[in-house]
């Protein structure tokens, strides 16, 4: 069923308030998704929440593809969701991106919303545009033809800088234009492909969490987490998985105070009783049974991301249980000791066991489990292990349901596994369909498995250079087998992309953290 522009605005709460900036400067921030993916990410709540506490800032959503319009069915212009204007009308065009396979969407949504796709094609009287997120910060070469300005790391330090840069100049004059770019160099953490500049550009991090506030914004029941104020409970990982990109780009460990997140989970009960704690060790925070209890005893069911087998306790599983969340969600990656030691992920048996039991003990019987193949060095017996593992867990534990969910890794830029060579998708689909195969012969587990062939075009992405914005331009919104025949049609070789990376990488731009404090 069709969602209308006009119903979706309708079903928003605004937890701040709506935007009243006289919009001196006209902002997209533009998502490379739908509407519900993007209003359950808190880089898009927070940014526009920031931009749009600038009085002479008016910052409008764009997600892609777009809400239709009831009375403007043949209209295929991509367009803002609060006041339907065109892309290409807009002063700057601000992307935050958290996953590379979206930037297959960039040159339909450019085309859509009449902007050229390159910055080369671009005049004067098109919108600046500026990109960032997690998966610019990973690699932001991919898109250097594309953004006129590309930032690495953590935007709120240097919100109040850009949008002074920007207030102080016309992108509509030529030489202003180029004065603006000049002076973003000077900012921390921008990388303007077109004009030298000091390199590596440093990352960007907040160095107190509690400076600023990240928080849902903007509540929707048609979001992914449909209804819930989203809080985030901190960044970084204090683990040592060898394959993780968000304990590289977010080092260091930095989170909330407790009395910050529940300040935050008062300000969200006023609007929903649903409030979901978010992070990338959301169990690893130090206070976060005593967080959850109180949440609940303020009269809200709280939700978790993925927990952390050794960080699971009887309280933070009250806590959940008493807000009706029926699933306990884990990701032992691997059943293979040696692949284990690989991933750096050391997550035994007994651990993930003694956390499932505590949760069946609470009648949380429902358990997901995310298991990674397409490891360097893996064999066969690698899926056969988790079959096993599996099997010996419900032996064990009577009464609970097991989903498993299984992948192919996508080795990440920064972390220990960057230069990695990983198995051609081939062979990681064969693997990946054994599994499938022995979980549903020799466990009632049921059982989901991501596309090797999407993941080997992810593992490109990431890895890549310049070289791919053509490829991304005649691949469009195809399926994995239009982007390799791109990739192909370019002279380019995937497995150029799958095996190990020698030499310098695309992403030696990025250099080391610097950690800022806000500038009011």
């Amino acid at each position: 069923m069709p969602e209308y522009r006009r119903d979706v605005l309708a079903d928003e709460i605004y937890v701040h308030g709506p935007p009243a900036g006289s919009g001196r400067l006209r902002v997209a921030l533009l998502y490379p998704s739908d509407y519900a993916v993007g209003m359950s990410n808190l880089a898009l709540q927070g940014l526009y929440r920031l931009l749009n506490a600038h009085g002479d800032i008016l910052c409008e959503r764009v997600f892609y593809p777009g809400l239709r319009e009831r009375d403007r069915k043949r209209d295929d212009t991509l367009r803002s969701l609060e006041h339907a204007t065109a892309l290409g009308a807009f002063d700057v065009i601000a992307i935050t991106s958290s996953f590379e396979l979206d930037w297959l969407k960039l040159p339909a949504a450019f085309q859509r919303g009449g902007v050229p796709l390159l910055a080369a094609e671009r005049t004067r009287f098109a919108p600046l545009v500026i990109a960032g997120g997690p998966a610019v910060t990973a690699n932001p070469m991919p898109l250097a033809q594309i953004a006129d300005a590309l930032f690495i790391g953590e935007a709120e330090p240097i919100v109040d800088a850009l949008v002074h840069e920007l207030l102080s100049h016309d992108p509509g004059s030529d030489s202003e234009r180029e004065a603006l770019l000049e002076n973003l160099t000077q900012i921390p953490g921008f990388l303007v492909p077109t004009l030298e500049q000091s390199l590596p550009v440093p990352r960007i991090a907040l160095d107190d969490l509690d400076a600023v506030p990240t928080t849902t914004g903007i509540i929707s029941p048609r979001a992914e987490f449909a209804s819930a104020f989203l809080i985030e409970t901190g960044r970084g990982c204090p683990r040592r998985c060898r394959f993780c990109l968000a304990r590289q780009i977010y080092h260091p460990v930095r989170r909330r105070s407790a009395e910050s997140i529940l300040a935050a989970a008062r300000r969200g009960l006023e609007h929903t009783d649903r409030i979901g704690l978010v992070g990338a060790a959301v169990a690893d925070h130090p206070q976060i049974a005593q967080i959850t209890t109180q949440i609940v005893q303020y009269g809200g069911r709280v939700t978790t991301s993925a927990l952390r087998a050794e960080g699971v306790s009887q309280e933070l599983l009250e806590a959940l249980v008493a807000s009706g969340q029926q699933t306990i969600t884990l990701a032992p990656e691997t059943a293979d000791e040696r692949m284990a030691e690989v991933l750096g992920k050391r997550l035994d048996f007994d651990t993930v066991r003694e956390a499932v039991e505590l949760a069946a003990a609470l009648d949380m019987t429902d358990v997901r489990l995310y298991f990674i193949l397409g490891i360097p060095g893996e064999d066969d017996d690698t899926a056969d292990a988790i079959i096993a593992w599996v099997g010996a867990l419900e032996r064990e534990i009577a009464g609970i349901h097991v989903t498993v969910n299984a992948g192919a890794l996508v080795p990440k830029p920064h972390t220990p596994l960057e230069r990695a060579a990983v198995p051609d998708p081939a062979t990681v689909d064969r693997r990946l369909k054994r599994l499938r195969r022995g979980l549903r012969k020799h466990t009632r587990a049921d059982v989901h498995i991501s596309s090797a062939r999407w993941s080997a075009v992810q593992t490109v992405l990431t890895r890549g250079d310049e070289e791919l914005t053509p490829v991304l331009r005649r691949a469009g919104e195809g399926g994995p087998g239009d982007f390799l025949r791109a990739l192909d049609a370019e002279a380019l070789a995937l497995s150029d992309y799958l095996g190990e990376q020698t030499g310098d990488l695309p992403w030696d731009v990025v250099g080391e953290c610097r950690e800022m404090a806000v500038n009011r």
